[in-house]
C-alpha cells in the first residue's frame, strides 16, 4: 500500500486515534491490552498502523477506553476532514 491508499490513511487515523484516547486516560499499552484481552505487542501494532482490527476488536477497545463505537469512528472521520478528505 502506499502513503496514498485511503486504506492505510484510514488505519493511520485509528491508530492516532487509539494512541491518545489511551493515553488521556493514563493507560499504558500493556493496561489496554490487559483490559481488551489482547497482548500488548497488538496494541503497539494498532498503534503503529500495522494492524487491521475487526469489529470484535473494535468494540472492545472502544469499551476499555471507555468510549462508544460511534464516538471512535467520529474521531477518526474528524481526523479525515481535518485533512481535507
Amino acid at each position: 500500500m502506499s502513503d496514498t491508499d485511503p486504506n492505510l490513511r484510514a488505519l493511520a487515523r485509528l491508530a492516532r486515534t487509539i494512541h491518545e484516547l489511551r493515553e488521556q486516560r493514563g493507560m499504558t499499552q500493556g493496561e489496554l491490552a490487559a483490559a481488551v484481552g489482547v497482548d500488548e505487542a497488538r496494541i503497539s501494532a494498532l498503534e503503529a498502523g500495522r494492524l487491521d482490527p475487526d469489529y470484535a476488536l473494535l468494540v472492545a477497545l472502544a469499551q476499555a477506553l471507555g468510549v462508544r463505537l460511534l464516538e471512535l469512528v467520529s474521531r477518526i472521520e474528524e481526523l479525515a476532514r481535518e485533512e481535507g478528505e
